[in-house]
């Protein structure tokens, strides 16, 4: 996520009061988890689905959601990636496996200065408010010789409403038509549970990032509970862990301009 917001913090800090009163509870809490869980999926044949289980093991408030996060994209065979929201670039390594894979580009923006968090060749980093920067990304993207349209969309930046609106009024203008955009957070809240029952405090940003979504497809979504959804233009899948995944799959022979 981009530091677009003051209050845009997806974890309470651990130097915080609530974060040092609520820290030893969730370090037992995790311990216990270790003890009892059912295991998931712990092996994999390829050398990238191994190294994103192995960095899962590290509980963040994304962890539950890499693995989905590399299968949307993937499955896509992007030639241009865009991520708005770096951070510490959990997301940012698993988008640059794909462009690997796919000999894809990869653009990421953050408002913070995010430049060392990847290593893959000819990732382009943007710094500055995604927002600003989509006004002029035609032209910007057109000087660096990359595709015209993207065809992977990965939104985790403040989770305002407000700035959520402004992101798919702006972004989505630039889709190809069959495009794929996954949004974090779009079941956030003070405290979450992740798949393994494990929990991770996080904020309330009354519904931001889903009420977005709803404005936009003119629909109520549930988003405490995992669902898949089609609407005219557009299938829906949403995880509802770990704060909250969501998968937009535009489907081309539907398409219609909006």
């Amino acid at each position: 996520m981009d530091s677009h917001s003051q209050s845009a913090v997806i974890e309470v800090p651990k130097g915080s009061p609530l974060g040092k009163l609520a820290d030893p509870f969730v370090r037992l809490q995790h311990g216990l988890v270790d003890l009892f869980k059912k295991a998931g999926q712990q092996t994999a044949i390829s050398a990238e689905v191994r190294s994103i289980l192995d960095h899962c093991r590290v509980r963040t408030d994304i962890s539950d959601h890499l693995l989905a996060l590399f299968g949307a994209a993937m499955s896509v065979s992007p030639r241009l990636i865009v991520e708005l929201g770096v951070r510490t670039g959990e997301s940012t390594g698993v988008l640059a496996k794909v462009a690997r894979l796919c000999s894809s580009r990869l653009v990421s923006v953050d408002i913070d200065d995010c430049s060392g968090v990847c290593d893959l060749p000819g990732w382009l980093f943007a710094k500055g408010d995604d927002i600003e920067f989509a006004k002029t990304f035609p032209s910007w993207a057109r000087e660096r010789g990359l595709p015209d349209r993207i065809d992977f969309l990965f939104i985790d930046t403040s989770h305002i409403y407000e700035h959520t609106v402004s992101e798919i009024r702006h972004w989505f203008p630039y889709l190809s038509p069959g495009a794929k955009v996954a949004f974090h957070d779009t079941n956030q809240r003070r405290v979450y549970f992740r798949r393994d029952g494990s929990v991770g405090l996080g904020w309330n940003n009354a519904r931001g990032v889903v009420a977005a979504l709803e404005d936009y497809f003119k629909v109520k979504f549930a988003e405490r509970s995992d669902f898949t959804e089609q609407l005219p233009r557009w299938l829906i899948q949403h995880q509802a862990c770990c704060s909250g995944f969501t998968v937009l799959t535009r489907v081309p022979s539907m398409e219609a301009s909006r």
